[in-house]
């Protein structure tokens, strides 16, 4: 992929307005459909390019933005910025790869504690896991690469 350009005002706005709707819907989608299947719900074709050309760390911010303050999902937000980060970036056509860890059991056996983050070209887009995690789950090819990612990369 080349350097994107900067997105027109208008464009922004819609991306501004999809992100809202996704962020608003994934607490409901997560209660009734299984991850796997919302996983393929939210991976689009890879002819689905909608936003193509939108730097991934406005993508970034903008979903970052949205979801500063959750009153959902609180204790799974990072699942919920990371599934909608990994929508609209791969909508903007960027080979973002949506990641699961778990951690090792803590003082509640009971409770099972995971993080999720999505990462370009081996570069975390949000925040990654604050101490050693085995990967659960891996969505996107780690594999696929961009030569030009703007910032994201540095």
């Amino acid at each position: 992929m080349k350097n994107p350009e900067p997105t027109s005002p208008r464009s922004r706005l819609i991306l501004r307005g999809h992100i809202w709707l996704l962020a608003t819907l994934i607490p409901l989608l997560e209660k009734f459909i299984p991850l796997k299947l919302l996983l393929r719900l939210l991976t689009p074709p890879p002819a689905c390019k909608p936003y193509a050309g939108t730097p991934p760390e406005e993508i970034s911010q903008l979903v970052a933005r949205r979801l500063q303050e959750p009153r959902n999902m609180r204790r799974r937000g990072c699942l919920r910025q990371g599934l909608t980060l990994f929508h609209f970036l791969k909508l903007a056509g960027w080979p973002a790869v949506l990641r699961i860890g778990v951690f090792p059991p803590s003082v509640d056996r009971r409770r099972l504690h995971a993080h999720c983050w999505v990462t370009l070209n081996g570069v975390p887009l949000s925040p990654p896991p604050e101490q050693p995690a085995a990967t659960l789950l891996t969505c996107g090819n780690p594999d696929e690469r961009v030569a030009a990612v703007g910032s994201a990369g540095k």
